[in-house]
């Protein structure tokens, strides 16, 4: 069972009330006047900042897309290689004369080609 963890100092900085759910702002309105109000907060990097965090991400995601290519390119070939092991040992082997022959029934020849009609 986890067991809860208490603050060093022992004591809770105090939690701000929760405000009534009739204040505040209403509607799609309100909604979007609060969303342009917090991306005024927003720091935006300069272009040389976002350039090379750009180039970061994308070295980053075709490093990991070879590596995760790779992996399953040289695990595709072992399992093909496992399963063409395992199918040429476990072929039946070819009947010999002293060993019985099994043969398959033949297929009838009495089968109808064409798709009989019924009438409205």
């Amino acid at each position: 069972m986890a067991k809860a963890r208490v603050a060093q100092s022992g004591t809770r900085p105090p939690r701000p009330p929760i405000p009534p759910a009739g204040s505040g702002r209403a509607g799609l309105a309100g909604y979007l006047r609060g969303v342009w109000e917090e991306l005024k907060k927003v720091v935006w990097p300069a272009r040389d900042e976002l350039l090379r965090m750009t180039g970061i991400v994308l070295a980053t995601v075709i490093i990991f897309a070879v590596l995760v290519g790779g992996a399953d390119y040289l695990l595709g070939l072992g399992v093909r290689q496992a399963v063409a092991t395992q199918a040429a040992s476990t072929a039946a082997p070819a009947p010999t004369a002293s060993g019985p022959v099994v043969t398959a029934a033949p297929l009838p020849t009495n089968i109808p080609t064409e798709i009989p009609t019924v009438a409205p």
